[in-house]
């Protein structure tokens, strides 16, 4: 990998990992699309999918699947030290501490079942992709976003829904309303892929890699 486009996969990664937390943020704002009623987490959310998407071209699966959980751990981080100063003695008047408690505060079921969703449909989301670059190559590149991304945010949707609250009344509505958005979204994020370069072979040979081989300068030296 040339260092122009190591560069780029920092970027994406940096912005993958930012999207997932404007997404997050974004959560507490209620819209109306099109006669669907959806958070505004709806519209940054697919965009997770495009850059996962952007980052496996650029460096392959094994750096996508870190990424993935990378972005899961960091997350989790961001909701445990909100849960910490939510608890801690505020400098504000009453109301404004109830007001910032209540909007730092996660239910602790949502938020795992989140993550959850998010992991297992964005993994299967890079396998999806892997195959279709398997049977495709570089052909179509438009397509492995379209497919990926159409099996992974329904999957995520209907994952938190089953884990969240399971199956109760209005679970379809939940689903699919929610789901056309987000399609929308990740339909209109595909352009993304043309953007960054087929990852090198190189990276094929990546879990051959083990922290114990010593560097090639050093093998050099010794030769």
């Amino acid at each position: 990998m040339s260092i122009r486009n190591l560069h780029i996969l920092i970027l994406v990664g940096v912005a993958y990992v930012a999207a997932q937390m404007v997404a997050d943020i974004s959560n507490l704002r209620n819209l109306t699309i099109v006669g669907i009623s959806v958070s505004a987490f709806s519209i940054a959310y697919p965009l997770t999918y495009t850059l996962r998407d952007m980052a496996h071209k650029l460096a392959g699966p094994y750096v996508a699947r870190t990424l993935i959980i990378a972005a899961a751990v960091i997350y989790l981080i961001v909701q445990a030290f909100f849960f910490i100063i939510s608890n801690l003695q505020p400098a504000m008047t009453p109301d404004e501490s109830t007001a910032l408690g209540a909007l730092l505060t996660q239910n602790w079921r949502f938020l795992l079942a989140a993550v959850l969703a998010s992991v297992i449909s964005q993994l299967v989301d890079t396998e999806v992709y892997t195959r279709w670059v398997e049977r495709f190559g570089g052909e179509h590149q438009w397509g492995r976003v379209l497919v990926s991304n159409a099996i992974g945010i329904p999957l995520d949707r209907i994952l938190f829904l089953l884990l969240a609250s399971g199956i109760t009344e209005g679970f379809m509505e939940a689903f699919i309303g929610t789901t056309i958005i987000r399609l929308i979204f990740g339909i209109i994020s595909i352009p993304g892929i043309y953007l960054v370069e087929e990852h090198s072979q190189d990276w094929i040979h990546i879990t051959e890699i083990r922290h114990t081989d010593p560097p090639s300068f050093a093998r050099s030296k010794g030769d």
